[in-house]
């Protein structure tokens, strides 16, 4: 089953890279592109990839996979304590819901179907942060190679992110063409 994931993960990895490296595509259809494989490679019930808003503690979704609005908008997940993980990079991993204290809102998730989340900081540049974040429907205990998988997705969700910035910077500060 470990070169299964192996090849799954490494042909995932590498789609990204290509869908990146064109610059082809919308910066949501990428980060949707990101969070679907995730979900997938996973074997997961979902996940998202949330912007941590400069100057605020909003937690902003900018893609989600597999997850109803109703439980992204519950709060289910201590914002506050949160926030504070993400500016200290620390690697979240809730692997039993029920009988964690940043659970804010249990009934959500059990109305969602998880159990257990993973949750990866990333710093964009100084003054953005992301979290890319995988829902299980049962209790989850990564392996190396799954936390080595997720960091790569989400440092190249990271590199999507900074350059649909530095190309949005790029045709605003150009002339109008008309």
């Amino acid at each position: 089953m470990q070169d299964n994931f192996s090849d799954t993960s490494f042909f995932a990895l590498n789609r990204v890279i290509d869908v990146i490296y064109r610059g082809e595509e919308d910066i949501g259809d990428t980060l949707y592109f990101i969070v679907s494989l995730a979900s997938e490679v996973m074997g997961a019930r979902g996940s998202t990839i949330r912007i941590l808003e400069q100057g605020t503690f909003h937690l902003k979704v900018a893609s989600s996979y597999g997850l109803k609005n109703a439980y992204l908008n519950s709060g289910a997940i201590d914002f506050g304590k949160s926030v504070t993980e993400i500016l200290a990079g620390d690697i979240i991993v809730i692997n039993d819901f029920e009988n964690d204290s940043r659970i804010q809102n249990l009934a959500a998730a059990e109305r969602e179907g998880l159990r257990s989340v993973i949750g990866l900081p990333f710093t964009v540049n100084e003054t953005t942060y992301t979290i890319l974040r995988v829902y299980f429907a049962s209790k989850k205990v990564p392996t190396q190679d799954e936390m080595y998988f997720l960091n790569s997705l989400g440092k190249l969700s990271c590199l999507a992110i900074e350059r649909a910035a530095i190309s949005h910077m790029r045709t605003k500060g150009s002339p109008n063409p008309k």
